[in-house]
């Protein structure tokens, strides 16, 4: 089992798996009900009417875990993804010749923009990388124009895409969560009772994320987990190692993901295709489960553009620590969707400004370049 760390909503702890016949029917026996309480948004969205309470919920649980660190080590650290790899300067460069369908947004015009990447585990602990965890990788691209999501950020000039290794998320909504988080923070015997009554779903994405092994960030695949606005469409993300691309992974210490980028950016760069997949299947492709793979089969990722890293010595320590990232610092044509998207927006950003008030650091957004 992954370890239990606060949130999870960075993806630590699905094998796709497709549902019972019972189940196919409780869309059908409860979708008049949930159509009764809350209406599909054209993206897709469905908001239960109970989802404000439980959001709140959610942050009050994680804001006290972090203030409780602090408390006792007197320095407030990430809920998740505490431990980074390195934070390494890189280009993203938007292909020409899209086709319409997905030249819409930042995908609209072909340019290049400057890019942060974080490559982290997944933890709210600084633990060994031998042990089962989630990879993030965290790409914040600088001079992006036009207005932002957050109001007290809508004039940045970032966008930011957050991965993590695995397709899926193993929370389904904000109820759940608010299940799920309690449950971490009562201890052992309670989080494995969730895991044990989350047996054949949750648990089992859980583990599939626990099992994937890794032993160099630049050679992973990262996905989205949860959807996004493509302009008119809808969209998953993720980015895959290119084609033909060699990788160090000597090193086996407890540091090793850190030490093998650290080893291959040395000497040699590293590169990423960049791809989205478009929502063509709507009633098999749900906005609001992010447990639920969008099949590549029928709806393939179509790539859009390249992230390139040179080679450099990857920031480390409070130069890589002070940077924020959230699926919300995006503009109107790429805003996240979902229940998990909008638990995100609101943990991310409260936890982001108790982190660095408590550190005594400035909350501030890059310019047009890497700062």
């Amino acid at each position: 089992m992954a370890q239990a760390n606060r949130s999870s909503l960075s993806g630590s702890p699905r094998t796709s798996r497709r549902p019972s016949r019972l189940v196919w029917l409780i869309p059908m026996l409860w979708g008049p009900l949930t159509c009764m309480a809350s209406e599909t948004s054209v993206d897709g969205e469905v908001v239960p009417p109970t989802e404000p309470a439980d959001i709140a919920a959610v942050v009050d649980l994680i804001k006290s875990s972090v203030q409780a660190d602090f408390d006792q080590t007197g320095h407030a650290v990430r809920d998740a993804h505490r431990k980074a790899h390195g934070c390494v300067q890189a280009t993203f460069t938007v292909l020409d010749t899209l086709p319409p369908k997905l030249s819409q947004g930042l995908f609209a015009t072909p340019r290049s923009y400057p890019a942060v990447v974080r490559f982290s585990n997944g933890s709210g602990q600084s633990q060994d990388d031998r042990t089962g965890d989630a990879r993030g990788m965290a790409v914040k691209l600088m001079g992006v124009p036009g207005k932002k999501l957050l109001e007290d950020e809508a004039s940045a000039q970032t966008q930011d895409f957050i991965m993590i290794n695995h397709p899926v998320f193993f929370v389904r909504n904000a109820s759940d969560y608010v299940g799920f988080q309690r449950a971490i923070d009562g201890g052992t015997l309670r989080s494995v009772g969730w895991f044990i009554g989350h047996l054949f779903h949750e648990t089992r994405i859980a583990l599939a994320i626990r099992n994937k092994e890794v032993s160099n960030p630049l050679n992973a695949r990262y996905w989205s987990m949860t959807p996004s606005k493509l302009g008119t469409e809808q969209m998953k993300f993720s980015a895959m190692p290119c084609v033909g691309s060699t990788f160090v992974e000597a090193s086996a210490s407890r540091d090793r993901l850190r030490d093998n980028v650290q080893g291959q950016l040395a000497s040699k760069a590293a590169c990423f295709d960049f791809m989205v997949q478009t929502r063509d299947r709507p009633g098999e492709m749900p906005i609001e489960d992010p447990t639920v793979e969008w099949d590549e089969k029928s709806a393939p990722f179509t790539k859009v553009a390249r992230i390139d890293i040179t080679p450099q010595t990857a920031e480390q320590g409070e130069a890589c620590e002070v940077r924020s990232f959230s699926p919300w610092h995006a503009v109107e044509a790429h805003r996240p969707l979902g229940g998990i998207s909008r638990v995100r927006k609101n943990v991310y950003q409260t936890i982001s400004t108790l982190r660095h008030r408590l550190n005594g650091q400035p909350r501030v957004e890059p310019g047009a370049k890497v700062e």
